[in-house]
């Protein structure tokens, strides 16, 4: 049997994209998605948040897209925002490697020399 990876371990974890909530509660406090992703550095220029979801024991999961990176990442963290474990796919494995090619293809890419 063969062990899961990228977007079969997210989904097995986690479920499906989208499937968890856009606010949570943590220690009395609430957190929206902007509020969450800034309270935990991760609100950086290209991130989109998913969602984020309330686990057992006081565990939680926020995912989000990695612009950059190109990765959907599931990041999961204790309730004193203490970072537990992170688990990435390539958004090709959501979009199939044709729908990636096709926005690869339509991205506008500007080399900082042309002027």
């Amino acid at each position: 049997m063969s062990e899961l990876r990228g977007r079969a371990l997210i989904e097995d974890r986690y479920g499906p994209l989208f499937c968890g909530k856009q606010n949570v509660t943590i220690n009395g406090a609430d957190y929206d998605m902007a509020a969450l992703l800034f309270r935990m550095g991760l609100n950086f220029e290209d991130s989109r948040s998913i969602d984020v979801q309330a686990l057992l024991e006081g565990h939680f999961v926020v995912r989000y897209y990695d612009g950059e990176d190109q990765r959907i990442v599931a990041h999961e963290f204790d309730s004193e925002f203490r970072f537990v474990c992170e688990t990435r796919a390539h958004i090709a494995e959501w979009i199939g490697e044709d729908g990636y090619f096709e926005w690869y293809r339509n991205f506008q890419l500007r080399c900082p020399a042309d002027f």
